[in-house]
């Protein structure tokens, strides 16, 4: 069984020690005591934001983190959600010892979930960043709906998924026309 549970005193040293395999290095930008440290931070600036451990059957698996913002960011400006209300995917990964058995992909159905019920306020769409040569993280994302915005950061590619699903077909319509 998988849960979310809010990082505590209790649990935190356990989150900390997570890691992926030297392999997967690049492909997260930073580690899970940094994530923890953002929080914090922004959620002391005013932006809500929400780390969990991702726990199996309760052993601490895994990290993940998303936050409640506007996108504002330069590199949105000619974006249709430009300016729009976003809950943001800023964190997520499945320690090493426990990749392959499917706790991803269940655990990021329950981080949608939760996201779906708007705990900070509305939002049209869910963003996200993944390296560009992540092809196991383009697959997950793509089947929960994500569609590349073809916007790339320090070689990450941005994935946005709208919750409005006609919004979501239909990004993936014109997406498959270009």
């Amino acid at each position: 069984m998988i849960e979310l549970r809010k990082i505590t005193g209790d649990n935190i040293d356990e989150v900390i020690a997570l890691e992926v395999g030297e392999n997967q290095k690049d492909f997260i930008d930073t580690n899970n005591l940094r994530s923890i440290a953002d929080a914090y931070v922004l959620n002391a600036e005013g932006i809500p934001t929400t780390p969990f451990a991702i726990y199996a059957d309760g052993v601490a698996i895994g990290f993940l983190m998303y936050i409640y913002d506007t996108t504002d960011h330069e590199s949105f400006q000619n974006e249709v959600f430009y300016g729009e209300k976003i809950y943001f995917i800023w964190h997520f990964m499945v320690g090493e010892r426990y990749q392959g058995k499917g706790y991803g992909k269940l655990a990021f159905e329950k981080m949608l979930a939760d996201i779906g019920t708007m705990p900070y306020g509305e939002a049209e769409n869910v963003g996200l960043f993944y390296r560009t040569s992540n092809a196991i993280a383009k697959k997950l994302y793509t089947s929960f709906g994500f569609v590349d915005t073809g916007i790339i950061q320090d070689h990450s590619m941005h994935a946005i998924k709208y919750l409005d699903e006609k919004r979501t077909e239909a990004s993936k319509s014109i997406k498959t026309i270009l």
